[in-house]
Formats: structure tokens, sequence, C-alpha cells
């Protein structure tokens, strides 16, 4: 298959062409910048000029010196005895000493700077360092070698300088003489490149023009404009581009999505990519579609305007888009949806050659588009059939039409509401200050719920909505006005009045029935006083007269008479005892229980010193936790308290070591638990229920006296507090009890 466009990648070759080109150029300028660094580097090591000045320097300060010297010498040989001169000659032979070491210091220097070494300058300090030490003054023969050294010192400083240059002239020649043969090889070099590489461009883009884009490659492998793999180096990368994008339209073509197609002149299809769905998932050939126009393929079905739309518009040579049509399956009853555009396409020389385009499965599509439209009726099937209905407002809060749903349903409703706001269609539904709420909460743009307004409705009756909505907002922000939904209430409102007229009923039913019981308590209570104050007076009266006799006719009563009226009187007092408890069970029932917060420890700590003394082998030894925050009544509790602390203290008379502990934790229901632990006599588990059933003991009376009603008492206290009491034990290990209470907020 040829490849679309193959002439798109001239351009980014030849530019590759000429970039190997311009490398050459580049080799030439690099190779002058080359030569001219050589050049600077060379002048920069020519001895500074200043070496032979300084060398002149030292020889006149050396020839001044012995002038000075000779001078000097011959007015002492003339007898001069003059002060003034002498004192002249010895100032002047001291200023060229001085101009001597200035000289040589400045010498040395330059030589150091310029890289010459100067071995003539070595044996100039030796003699100069011979000569005699200030203020003597230095004979002839010392000077004249004096100044023979200086001189060679400058002539040695003028060769070295002159051999300096001679080097340094001598390579800048060779260089100059090397660099222009360079160039002279580079220049003709680049001529005869030049040459083959039009050429050889001319070729490439011959081929590439024609769309065979693999001669071009081939012939810019074959021609070698430079080094063997520099071309194909750029052969490669050519052939790398171009193979990448035919690869990739090949991969567009055959993994997109869309897929290309083409027509000849008279609309049948000429071309098709493989990627076209009628072949890969339909079953069909590419033979058997080609040379076809749609219309005549049978496994097509004719869009909803008609094939002869399409060809209407196509004969026009008109573009189109968008064009759906149904597609069968050579076997089964599978189909997809097809979506086609197009557009005419000319031929090298503008003539019309048919239609080119690109079609696009859009089963997905239409799948949705059919449940969103079986949605949508659901949906209005719902808001026809529902209670509610859907609102909406603009942006001065004034409502639209409602729906034709509910125009049918609710007339006079909708009509009075379409164009107008709440407040201004239904004054009287709310007070004005709850109107000037609301309005307050869509000037804030605040959502609101459940919004309940008594209407009237077409009948005259009075009707109950509920409105509920939120602010809506366009694209850009700007605030629309609300909507949301709307609920006849109407028949919640009349249970909701109902329901209330029956809780009133059963409220003043509740409160009659409560007085009633309220009197009953209080007979049962006068009635079991009186009963107690009848049996307690016969009772005092049998335990009176059996003391009284008991004390009378002591002497002539024998030991049994006066057991059997020993028991007479316990009976007596047991029975008041039983008399006493039956009469706390009953108040504990009924009387009143005023709860607060109170420290159970301390309340504990006070009933530890109300118990009765009782004869036991041992102290007890109480351990109280504190502090036990509780909420409850003080009165009540305490009677709780005495008759569990009690029974620990009575049923640890004979334990060597009696200990009884008190104390509390949190349950995982925010409540308090109190346990009452000792290690008295214990108590059989599987008998622990009769423990709080009435007048139920698990000890002998005459071992452990009790009434058999104590903890039913504890039980009907802590059951009327809110909470729960249990019990544990075993035989001769002790018991414990627990209950719970509230804690305080």
């Amino acid at each position: 298959m040829d490849l679309p466009g193959a002439s798109a990648p001239a351009l980014p070759l030849l530019d590759s062409l000429r970039r190997a080109a311009q490398a050459r150029w580049t080799t030439l300028v690099l190779a002058g910048l080359c030569a001219a660094t050589l050049a600077v580097a060379l002048v920069l090591r020519l001895p500074d000029p200043r070496l032979l000045a300084d060398a002149g320097a030292l020889r006149a300060a050396t020839a001044t010196l012995g002038w000075v010297s000779a001078a000097s010498a011959g007015a002492a040989g003339a007898g001069v005895s003059a002060p003034a001169a002498a004192d002249a000659g010895q100032a002047d032979l001291r200023r060229a000493s001085d101009a001597l070491a200035q000289a040589l210091a400045q010498l040395q220097a330059s030589a150091a700077d310029s890289g010459i070494a100067l071995p003539e300058l070595l044996e100039f300090q030796a003699r100069r360092a011979a000569l005699p030490a200030w203020p003597e003054r230095p004979d002839t023969a010392q000077l004249q070698a004096l100044v023979r050294a200086g001189d060679a010192v400058a002539l040695a400083a003028r060769q070295r300088l002159h051999q300096r240059q001679q080097a340094v002239a001598g390579t800048l020649a060779a260089a100059a003489v090397t660099l222009l043969l360079a160039l002279g090889l580079v220049m003709g070099g680049l001529w005869r490149q030049r040459r083959r590489l039009r050429a050889s461009m001319h070729a490439i883009s011959q081929h590439l023009g024609s769309g065979d884009w693999h001669g071009a490659v081939q012939g810019l492998r074959e021609e070698r404009l430079g080094a063997p793999s520099a071309f194909d180096a750029l052969a490669s990368g050519v052939e790398d581009v171009l193979g990448q994008s035919d690869r990739r339209w090949q991969a567009l073509a055959d993994l997109s999505a869309d897929w290309y197609w083409e027509t000849d002149a008279q609309g049948r299809l000429s071309w098709l990519s493989g990627s076209a769905p009628v072949v890969t998932q339909l079953g069909w050939t590419p033979a058997e579609l080609m040379g076809r126009r749609r219309d005549q393929l049978d496994f097509l079905d004719a869009p909803p305007q008609g094939w002869d739309k399409l060809h209407a518009v196509m004969d026009r040579r008109q573009p189109f888009r968008d064009v759906e049509y149904r597609a069968r399956a050579r076997q089964g009853a599978h189909a997809i949806w097809v979506s086609i555009s197009g557009r005419p396409r000319l031929d090298a020389r503008g003539a019309y050659a048919g239609y080119e385009g690109v079609g696009r499965d859009i089963t997905e599509r239409k799948a949705a588009h059919e449940r969103l439209m079986a949605s949508e009726q659901r949906w209005s099937l719902m808001a026809g059939l529902a209670s509610d209905w859907y609102w909406q407002t603009d942006a001065e809060h004034r409502l639209r039409p409602l729906s034709p749903e509910m125009q049918r349903r609710l007339p006079r409703l909708a009509e009075n509401l379409a164009g107008r706001t709440r407040w201004e269609a239904h004054r009287d539904a709310l007070s004005p200050a709850q109107w000037a709420e609301h309005q307050a909460d869509l000037d804030a743009r605040r959502p609101f719920r459940s919004l309940q307004l008594e209407v009237e409705s077409e009948n005259g009756e009075l009707l109950w909505i509920s409105l509920s909505g939120i602010p809506r907002f366009d694209g850009q922000g700007r605030f629309l006005g609300y909507h949301g939904v709307g609920r006849d209430i109407t028949v919640r409102k009349q249970a909701e009045r109902l329901l209330l007229r029956h809780n009133e009923a059963l409220q003043r039913a509740v409160a009659e029935r409560t007085r009633e019981l309220q009197q009953l308590n209080r007979d049962l209570d006068a009635f079991s006083r009186q009963l107690a104050h009848e049996l307690r007076t016969p009772i005092s009266h049998v335990q009176g007269l059996a003391q009284l006799i008991g004390t009378r006719a002591k002497g002539r009563l024998d030991a049994e008479d006066q057991q059997l009226l020993a028991l007479q009187v316990q009976a007596a007092h047991n029975m008041r005892d039983t008399v006493d408890a039956l009469m706390l069970l009953a108040r504990s029932t009924v009387q009143a229980m005023p709860m607060e917060p109170l420290d159970l420890a301390a309340l504990v700590q006070q009933v530890i010193g109300e118990l009765p003394p009782l004869d036991r082998r041992a102290e007890i030894r109480w351990q109280v936790q504190g502090p036990l925050p509780a909420l409850g009544c003080p009165q009540a509790l305490r009677i709780v308290l005495l008759n569990l602390l009690g029974n620990a203290a009575k049923f640890t008379r004979q334990v060597a070591a009696p200990c009884i502990d008190i104390d509390g934790s949190i349950d995982a229901d925010d409540r308090l638990r109190v346990r009452v632990q000792d290690n008295g006599a214990g108590f059989d588990p599987a008998q622990g229920a009769r423990l709080f059933q009435p007048f139920q003991r698990l000890h002998a009376g005459e071992e452990f006296h009790g009434t058999g009603i104590g903890l039913t008492i504890v039980q009907r206290i802590v059951e009327r507090h809110g909470g729960t009491v249990a019990a544990h034990g075993a035989p001769g290990a002790g018991a414990r009890f627990e209950f719970t209470l509230a804690r305080p907020a």
C-alpha cells in the first residue's frame, strides 16, 4: 500500500543533508580558530622588551659607579681636604651604589618574567658582593672587573632575546604554511562535495516527490558524501522517521475506533481500511464490499432519512456528517450501528475522483441513548403517578408553569402559582414573620426543606403541601433561581391530627388511671399501716405477758417452763420483726424516690457505723473503695446497704479473719457496678435464685437469724433505680452481691 503524503518528510531529509554539508564548513572555521589561537599563544611567548632596557640600565649603573669612585680617588690624591668636597664625593658614591642595586633588582625581575636564564647575572652578583663594604672605596681593579661583568650581562641578555624572537618567528611561519595547506585541501574537498551533494539531493527529491521514500533512503545509503558511517547513520535516521510515520499511520487506521473509506466517482466503495467493523465484527469480506454502493448491500439498513437523501448530497458534491445506519452480521442476529462522514476528493489534476471519509461504531452510544429514552419514559411515568412534583422558579423567585400532569391534577393551584411568588399566591398560608424568614433563606441562597403550606384546593377543601428546594446556577455561577420537589401531605396531616386526638385521649386515660393507682396505693399503705398496728398490739401483749410471768414466777418455774417462756418471747419478737419487714417491703414498692447525686462510699461508711453489734470470733476488716459517685435516693440506698452489709457481717461471725470488701467499676453502658464481697459462710450457687424471693432462706434460723425479706427489698429498690442485682457464692467460700446504679451527668 502506498503511503499517503509520503513526500511530506522531504523537507526534514533535505534539512539533514544541508546540516551534513554545513558540518564541513564548521570544521573549516574551527581549524582557522585553532590557528589563530596558536598564533596568539606564540606571540604571548615573545620575551618582554623591558629585559633589554633593564640590562642596559645595569651596564650604565656599573659604569657610573666606576666613574664616581675614580673621581673621588683623584680628589684625594690631589690633596683636596675641604670638608665640603669630601662629603660631596661620598654622597655621589653612595647614590651610584644604590642605583646599581636598583638596576640589578629590575633586571632579575624582568629575566624571571620572560623565563630567560642569565648565568652571567650570577657572576655579576658575585663580583658586586666582593666590593668592600661602605664607607670604604673599592679599588680600580675591582671596579673594572665589575664593569666588564655588567657588559657581559647586557650582551647575554641581547643574545637571549634575539634567539627567542627567531624561534617564535620560525614557529609562526611553519604554522602559517600548515594552515594554508589545510585550507587548500578543505576548500577543494568542499567544492567537490558540494557538486555531489546537489546531485544527490536532486535525486532524493525526485524519489520523495514520487512517493518512493524507500528509493530515497537507498540512494542516500549508496551516495557517501563523507565518512562511510555518516550518511549511513543519516539514512538510517531518515528510514526510521519515515518507517515510524508509515507504522503509526497504519496503526491509526487499524486500531482506531474510526476507519477510513473511499468511493469512486459513481459512489461505489473503492478502498476500506482494515479496522472497519463490517469486516472485523460482522464477517463480511472486502471483496464483497468493493465496487458496490451502500444501497446495493443488503445487510445495510437504510438511514432514517433514506439513501436517496444521502445520494442527493453526494451528487451535489457536498460534504456530509453523521449519517447513521445499521449493519447486520453475515450469521446470527448480531448488528451494529454505524455513523459515517465524508467529503469529495480530487485527483492530482483537480478533477472529482469520488468521496473519502471516516466511519465510527456508535452501537454503545445508540444503546445508551435508548436506555436514556427508556429512563425518561419511566421518569415521566413516575412523575405522573407519584404524589410528588417538580417545580422551578426564576431569579426573582416567581414560579414557572408546573408539569402538564400537575396542571391536570391541580389546575387551580397550578394557575394560581404560575408567574407569582409563593408569598403572593398564598399570603395567608404562613405568618408574616415566617414568610420573612423564608425570603431571607432565599436571598442567602440557602437550601430549604419541608416548607409546609395550607392552601385551598379546587373543591374548596384545604390542601397541605410540603416544599423543598435548592438554588440552581448556570455554568458561569450566575444564580438562575430555585428548583425542588413538592408533596401533597394532606393525608399525613389528617393522620397527625387524628393521632394527636388519640394521644390526648390516651394521656387523659393514663392520667385518670394514675390517679386511681395513686389512690389505691394510698389506701393500701393506710391498710398496711392499720394491719401492722393491729398485729403489733397483740404481739406486744403476748411478749409482755410472757416476760411478766417469767419475772414473777421465776422461782416457781422449773428449767423446762422457763425455756418455754423464752421460746414464746423469741417467737413474739420474730413475729414483730416479720411484720416490720413486710411493712418495709410494701413501702419499697410505693414510696417516692427522689434522685440526687451522692457518694456511695461515704454512705457505706455511715451504714457501717450504724450496724448492730454481734457476738463474733474476730473483728471485721472493712475495705471500702472511694469515691463511688452515683445517682439515687439516699434513704432507699441506705436500706439496700443496711441489708447487704448486715448480711455480710452476720454470715462472717464464725470466721477467724473476717473481711468485707466494697468496691465499684464502670460498665460498658456507663453505669456504676457496686460489689459487696465477704469471706463468710457463702451459699449453694444452684439455690441463688431463691435469695430474692420473700421468706426464702438458705440457712437455718437457729444459726443465722433473719426474716427472709431483706434481699427482696434490696431487689425492689435497685430495680426502681433502673438497675439490676445479682448474687454469686460458694459454700464456705463467701458471697458476692453486685448491683448497678446510674452515674451523675
